[in-house]
């Protein structure tokens, strides 16, 4: 374009011949700006795949390592901690302390709890099934009363939530810790039985070492 209008003085001139140069040299500098602007417009559009295909690349490569990272974190992660239901729930060292170091006594004992605390949560839904929270709280302050003096945590914790709720008239709550109370007695009922047990078999044993 600059040369096409750099020849303009040329087309005021009289002489025809020195107008066929000039519209030579403009025509030949507007085909190199064509042919220089199409060339640009092939690069970009030939970088731009190019720059798609590295971003999707470089996502792809995220993405793994994102997959193998939790997937080393498993690898390396410790052990789970055994659970608290492997642990009886019961002290040992207090029951020897209440009633000596007699197991089968300590057995015996310890049924006849989970008989009457049965018989206590049998009262207690009965009482939430008529919706009255005055008698379900005071089965669950006795079960709290006899769980605490026999060093009973789970229990103990248990009940004294249901007292809680009772106070509160909160029947949602009452019938949530009623079946927690149950599952509590039944693994403490497991641990009785297994206690039992092993003071059967360790008196057989015993029987069978002392005689002659």
């Amino acid at each position: 374009m600059n040369a096409f209008l750099a020849a303009q003085p040329f087309l005021r001139c009289d002489d025809v011949s020195l107008m066929r140069p000039a519209l030579a040299l403009a025509g030949l500098m507007l085909l190199l700006a064509a042919l220089l602007w199409r060339r640009l417009r092939w690069r970009q559009a030939g970088c731009a795949p190019a720059a798609n295909a590295t971003a999707v690349d470089l996502h792809q490569q995220l993405q793994m390592r994102k997959a193998i990272h939790p997937a080393k974190a498993a690898d390396t992660a410790p052990p789970p901690e055994p659970e608290a239901l492997d642990r009886p729930p019961f002290e040992l060292a207090r029951l020897d302390a209440m009633f000596g170091h007699d197991r089968r006594l300590q057995g015996e004992i310890l049924a006849l709890f989970v008989a009457e605390t049965r018989d206590r949560l049998a009262g207690i839904a009965h009482a939430l099934r008529c919706e009255r929270p005055a008698p379900a709280r005071v089965l669950a302050q006795e079960i709290l009363d006899s769980s605490q003096a026999m060093g009973l945590l789970p229990l103990q914790a248990l009940a004294r939530k249901a007292v809680h709720a009772g106070f509160s008239n909160d029947i949602g709550a009452l019938r949530h810790l009623h079946a927690e109370l149950l599952m509590a007695l039944d693994a403490l009922s497991q641990a009785v039985t297994a206690l039992q047990t092993g003071a059967v078999l360790a008196d057989d044993r015993d029987g069978v070492e002392s005689r002659p």
